[in-house]
This record gives C-alpha cells, sequence and structure tokens, in this order.
C-alpha cells in the first residue's frame, strides 16, 4: 500500500514538470527546438584619460624659457566624451518553442538557435558589439640623453643643464627661421628632404621645451558594459565616473553617477472573440515593443535612442495551415523577432 501510495506521488509530480514545458505545439518527443530571440544591450561608454607629467627643468621655466604657464605636479583626469548603444539578439529561454516540421517544410534558424524563418536561407547575426578596449599601457623608456655639449654634460648641475637644454631650444629656433627664409648657404635638395628637415627640428624642440613646461598625454578609452533588460526602468545608476579612476562600478561611491532610464511603450492585446475558434498555432513570432532609452547625469542627457525590444512584447502565434503548404515562405528578423513577410 505504500509503495503504491509512493508511486501515485511520483506519478503526480512528473506530470507537473512535463506540464512546464514551454509553448510545445506537438506531441510527444520534438524534432525542432526553436528558440525567439531577446536583446542585449552592448553600452559603449567612451573616455577621455588626460594625464600630465611635469619636467625635470620646470623649476627653470621662466628664467630660462620666460613662461609659468607649466605642468608642476602629475595628475591623471577623466572626463566622459559619449555613450553609444549596440544591441545583439540571444535566445530567449522563456521563450523556446518545439516543432516536428511536416514534408519539405524547412526550419530556418540562426547559429545560435533563433528562428528566422520557413523555406527560408538561414541568417548569419551580425555581432554589433565591440568587445571591450583596454586602455593602452604606456611603455617606460630612459631618459633620452640631452643633446648637450661635453661643458653642459660634465657639470653635473642641474641649473647648468637647464641652461644648456634652453640654449639648445633658440638655436634650433633660429636654424628654423633660417631654413623658412632661405638665409642658409645650401638650401635640401627637394621638398621631401626640407620636410623632413623641419619634422626633426619640431620634434627636437618639442621634446627639450617637455623638459621645462611638462608634458601632456591625451588618450581615449572605450569600455563596454552590457545589460539585458527585463522590465522598465527610470533612472537606474548604470555606472559611475570618477575623475581620478575613470569609470568605475555603480557601487562604487568615489565617481559621479550616470543614469540609465528604458521605457517600452505599452503593447495592448486585441480583444479574442469567444464565438470564433482560433486556429492551431504553427510557429510564433513576436511583436516587440518600441522601446525608448536614455542615459545622462541627471542635468544633461547623453543618449536618447529609440530600440524594439521582442522581450517587451508580445509573443503571436501564426496558423498551423500556413505550415502545410510547401510553397509557404516566411521570413522573421532574427534581431527583434518580428514577422517581415509571409509568401
Amino acid at each position: 500500500m505504500k509503495k503504491l501510495f509512493l508511486l501515485s506521488i511520483l506519478f503526480v509530480l512528473t506530470s507537473k514538470v512535463v506540464s512546464q514545458i514551454p509553448f510545445s505545439t506537438t506531441e510527444g518527443e520534438a524534432n525542432m527546438v526553436y528558440a525567439l530571440p531577446k536583446t542585449e544591450l552592448c553600452i559603449q561608454v567612451e573616455t577621455e584619460k588626460t594625464t600630465q607629467k611635469p619636467g625635470m627643468f620646470y623649476r627653470y621655466s621662466e628664467r630660462y624659457l620666460a613662461t609659468n604657464k607649466i605642468i608642476t605636479e602629475e595628475k591623471t583626469s577623466y572626463r566622459l566624451k559619449s555613450v553609444h548603444i549596440l544591441t545583439r539578439a540571444l535566445p530567449d529561454p522563456s521563450r523556446t518553442f518545439s516543432i516536428s516540421p511536416a514534408g519539405n517544410l524547412h526550419i530556418s534558424l540562426t547559429s545560435n538557435g533563433i528562428l528566422c524563418g520557413l523555406n527560408v536561407p538561414s541568417e548569419t547575426i551580425t555581432n554589433n558589439s565591440k568587445a571591450t578596449q583596454s586602455p593602452a599601457k604606456e611603455s617606460s623608456r630612459s631618459e633620452v640623453l640631452l643633446p648637450l655639449g661635453e661643458e653642459y654634460m660634465m657639470a653635473g648641475s642641474e641649473s647648468k643643464l637647464a641652461e644648456g637644454a634652453a640654449k639648445q631650444i633658440y638655436r634650433i629656433r633660429e636654424s628654423r627661421l633660417s631654413l623658412l627664409t632661405a638665409d642658409v648657404e645650401k638650401l635640401p635638395a627637394d621638398g621631401e628632404s626640407f620636410k623632413a628637415m623641419l619634422d626633426g627640428m619640431n620634434a627636437l624642440e618639442t621634446e627639450l621645451t617637455e623638459l621645462f613646461i611638462g608634458k601632456k598625454t591625451i588618450e581615449t578609452q572605450i569600455q563596454t558594459l552590457y545589460l539585458t533588460p527585463s522590465s522598465a526602468v527610470d533612472n537606474d545608476v548604470l555606472f559611475r565616473l570618477s575623475a581620478l579612476k575613470g569609470l568605475v562600478s555603480a557601487d562604487d561611491l568615489s565617481g559621479v553617477p550616470y543614469y540609465i532610464s528604458i521605457k517600452p511603450q505599452e503593447i495592448k492585446k486585441a480583444a479574442a472573440d469567444n464565438k470564433v475558434k482560433a486556429p492551431k498555432a504553427g510557429i510564433f513570432y513576436v511583436l516587440p515593443a518600441s522601446t525608448l532609452i536614455t542615459v545622462g547625469d541627471g542635468v544633461n542627457t547623453f543618449l536618447t535612442e529609440q530600440f524594439f525590444i521582442p522581450q517587451f512584447g508580445i509573443t503571436i502565434p501564426l496558423p498551423e495551415n500556413l505550415l502545410k503548404l510547401p510553397t509557404t515562405k516566411v521570413s522573421i528578423d532574427a534581431q527583434t523577432g518580428r514577422l517581415l513577410r509571409v509568401e
């Protein structure tokens, strides 16, 4: 009697598990499984990193170069340049269906199992997202020897070295002016040689001048955040930007918060007529919801864009009788799951 009771409980539990298999359109074992898409947002945050380093002779810049517009301490700062959103389609586990194709019916799927139609070529989903680009690390290099004579190099005094570097800057400027005004005994043979000489002078002057006024480097960094929305969002913290550390997580209070809002339009379903028998479903597609996405800091808006997001839409069945016609062609957008055409 106990064994019979346990078997009956096991049967009830098994029947409940089987009944939760989503949207099976056939009885028994299905020989084709497909999924409808859901959208993942790939949010590209572009920041600008500015690095300032003082020159080794910054204390002598006013004495020898007559300027006080110099960098006196090392500093790194970040600022937000732009925000872009790309999308990619992922199979939605909650909208996975099974079907037994009859006759010559061909179910077209993408490489990750998303439905893209019937009796049409399979699509290759292009990945619109870009991998996170890590900032390039600056390679450390030894200090370049100053192009100075023995008098200055053997002095062993920082002040004397600064004086020699300043004199070299003035010599370069005088030589360049003589070259531009043709006040030299022999000019370069052609335009390429002339340009090469000027470029060399300019590069050397810049390198020597940076020893006094300092060096400022600006580089652009792009980092990608991934978000798969499942519900509407109103001003949730997407990330934070620290002026000293750059892009930080939403939980790091050292940065200024940037917010995201996701507002899908409501799709109203037509009321079903109980008197008319609904045709048996063959396959399903999605009517995606038009969704407004904005990103800002609470004062300024950096992005406002409209997307069709399938997980906010509704699932619509396509009648089974269409599948019985061997010449039927159904095209479905693999990115959004919407019906494109039926031929």
